[in-house]
């Protein structure tokens, strides 16, 4: 005990008191003078001032503990699941005599709160948090789509939630993800929000006007006609699913059309916007350019007959070269000799006896014989051997 706690009290009640009751009476005469007990071992009592009490190694209680109330000092660690506990600390420290002998600490790492205090403040800090952590539950919701985009509508609830939650607080905040792959919108938020979305998906997920449904697709390497039946049958497959993961199997909600315009070399599809997207994406992989082969090829003409046989053969008694136009001859001996003489000369060595040698260069041939032999040739000639 403290040197500074001294005193004498009287006390006088109407009913007979147990031990534990002793006890806590004990004790509120000890709050009410600024004073608190610390238990120490050996069943030791340490009574030390209330605003010192709480750097005491003062007992830790866990959840549904019985064996601590009334006025007795304790310390008790809160998880919070749902709830910042730096938003709520100081909120929690608000309620409870932060000057006297109780304390709030909040650790963000693990979303924990720490109490110290009194019990049966403790106790009432502690209802306090589990209520406003229940308040702030969030779970996940999944929203299939029947006629809308999921990534469309997505776009439109960021887009709401971003002007409209600015000033609201975390917990109240949604959470909105597009699944394209089952075309649904997951909403996470309170049960609060999650109402709210979901009747405002449902609006925007109405069905749609025939002709906002449709799209034409114009195709630059393969047929339209020829890809009809292909994207019927995967249409028919795609609607089957969705109805069978909905379960209105042949409700008949689910319109396809497919056609093809020839002329234009174009599909023409109406169908929900989910389908749509999915025969798009098999479209444009359909529609690719084919690999292909440069060959060519010489063309001949055989025929069997015996006029091919006809023609006409030319003679002269001197063999050379023949111009019909004018009757002109050029005798192959004359032209042989000017061919021969044009040709370039391969130059020589030469020894005499007597030891002088002689070189004779190369010289060019003439061709003066032959430029003087084919002037008077205009026109096509026949040689004629």
């Amino acid at each position: 005990m403290g040197p500074g706690v001294q005193g004498k009290v009287s006390i006088r009640t109407m009913t007979p008191l147990n031990e534990r009751q002793y006890y806590q009476l004990f004790l509120n005469l000890l709050e009410a003078q600024g004073y608190a007990v610390v238990p120490m071992e050996n069943d030791v009592l340490k009574v030390v001032k209330s605003s010192a009490a709480k750097v005491e190694p003062l007992p830790l209680v866990g959840e549904g503990s019985d064996n601590y109330a009334g006025d007795e000092m304790v310390t008790k660690v809160v998880p919070v699941r749902n709830v910042s506990v730096r938003e709520l600390a100081p909120i929690l420290r608000q309620m409870i005599d932060s000057a006297g002998s109780g304390n709030v600490v909040n650790y963000d790492p693990s979303n924990v709160i720490m109490l110290t205090g009194r019990a049966s403040v403790v106790e009432r800090l502690t209802e306090v948090i589990q209520r406003v952590d229940h308040a702030g539950n969030r779970t996940e919701e999944v929203i299939p789509l029947d006629n809308a985009s999921a990534s469309e509508i997505a776009r439109v609830l960021e887009s709401l939630t971003k002007n409209s939650g600015e000033n609201q607080p975390a917990t109240l905040k949604s959470q909105i993800v597009a699944d394209e792959r089952t075309n649904s919108v997951i909403v996470s938020g309170d049960p609060a929000t999650r109402d709210k979305m979901r009747r405002l998906i449902r609006r925007l997920d109405s069905e749609m006007e025939r002709s906002g449904n449709s799209q034409v697709f114009y195709l630059k390497y393969s047929k339209a006609e020829d890809l009809v039946d292909v994207l019927k049958q995967v249409s028919g497959t795609l609607t089957a699913a969705k109805e069978e993961a909905e379960g209105t199997v042949g409700s008949g909600r689910e319109v396809v059309s497919i056609a093809a315009s020839k002329h234009s070399n174009a599909l023409i599809v109406t169908a929900p916007q989910d389908i749509m997207q999915s025969l798009q994406s098999v479209i444009e992989q359909l529609d690719i350019r084919r690999a292909q082969v440069h060959v060519e090829a010489l063309i001949v003409e055989v025929a069997e007959g015996s006029n091919i046989n006809f023609g006409v053969q030319w003679g002269s008694k001197d063999a050379g070269l023949m111009q019909f136009a004018n009757g002109t001859q050029i005798p192959i001996g004359t032209l042989g000799a000017a061919i021969s003489a044009a040709k370039p000369q391969k130059g020589s060595t030469v020894i005499s006896e007597n030891g002088a040698t002689t070189i004779n260069p190369d010289t060019n041939g003439d061709l003066s014989t032959l430029a003087q032999l084919l002037s008077g040739f205009s026109g096509t000639a026949v040689g004629v051997v």
